[in-house]
């Protein structure tokens, strides 16, 4: 009977303590469903190409919002434009943190306070912001402004430069909000009614980018054209079997029924650049060890690396 008394007081004891965890990592509606905070943008009719300071992105190696920044950068070749700076998982602290102080700072949440934008709901990547002489300016931390504002920019370069081009916004929407947010939705659901409602809506726009990519014609989603749809799917599906199928219980399907899926991820995978802003053993240990709630144990699970993961279904195509 002790026992009994003793497992029931631990699991009440537990689960107050992992939704005090939740609500630090991942705020939540009422009824529990995940809900992303909103993050700083730029005023619509700004224009990178007139920024006098030097312009900066921060990202962190682990994060797929910052990986979409990273790509188109890698895409448009921006490095002469845009400097890239990397920062690391305090996994402790539950915070990015500098590998050598940049502006007098070390931590991420110092640069934000000491930039123009102080008010905000905590310090996230990616980050794009200029440095005009002892000033900090923020000018967007919102991946999907960034990407706008990257691809905006105007460069010379003796490489071939692919287009990314714009595409429906309605879809657009719906790949950020069923599944970039889709599989947070599943791995931070608060309860079970909240996981398969996530992982419903998760599954069905999985099946639509599917259909999509049947009927049209070409190597991407949108027929022959690179498009921010592209950019926006690749950094959540090519953390599928590393991460969010373990991790995050986005199990409804594997993701290896979809076929054309498939062949569209191996095809990005293989664009030049693309694999440099891949990071799977970073992904694997900091996903692991810093989203305690999901993982108390925080170990690690052994698991293929992505080169592997890439090669196999390349030999299957």
């Amino acid at each position: 009977m002790q026992n009994k008394y003793l497992i029931k007081a631990s699991r009440k004891f537990w689960f107050w303590f992992w939704t005090q965890l939740m609500n630090g990592f991942a705020p939540s509606d009422l009824h529990g469903n995940y809900k992303r905070p909103k993050g700083i943008t730029i005023d619509s009719e700004y224009d990178i190409n007139n920024e006098n300071g030097q312009i900066f992105l921060l990202v962190g190696n682990s994060c797929p919002w910052c990986q979409r920044t990273l790509l188109v950068h890698e895409i448009k070749h921006l490095s002469k434009k845009v400097k890239v700076i990397f920062l690391k998982a305090d996994v402790e602290h539950g915070e990015w943190i500098f590998n050598t102080k940049i502006k007098g700072c070390i931590r991420l949440s110092d640069l934000y306070k000491k930039a123009n934008k102080k008010i905000i709901f905590r310090a996230t990547l990616p980050l794009l912001i200029s440095f005009v002489k002892d000033e900090v300016n923020i000018l967007s931390n919102e991946s999907s402004q960034i990407i706008r504002l990257l691809n905006s920019i105007k460069i010379q370069s003796k490489y071939h430069i692919l287009t990314i081009k714009d595409c429906n916004q309605k879809f657009l929407d719906l790949i950020n909000n069923s599944i970039n947010d889709g599989v947070y939705k599943c791995g931070f659901a608060r309860n079970q009614s909240a996981y398969e409602k996530a992982s419903q809506n998760l599954f069905a726009a999985i099946n639509e980018v599917e259909n999509l990519l049947q009927k049209n014609k070409g190597d991407w989603i949108f027929g022959e054209e690179l498009t921010y749809a592209d950019i926006y799917l690749f950094p959540t599906l090519i953390r599928w079997e590393l991460i969010y199928s373990k991790l995050f219980k986005c199990t409804e399907q594997e993701l290896s029924s979809f076929e054309k899926i498939i062949e569209w991820r191996l095809k990005f995978f293989k664009l030049s650049n693309v694999n440099r802003t891949c990071f799977d053993n970073e992904w694997k240990k900091d996903y692991y060890k810093a989203l305690f709630p999901l993982n108390p144990n925080q170990l690690i699970p052994v698991l293929p690396s992505l080169e592997e993961i890439m090669r196999l279904e390349s030999e299957k195509i």
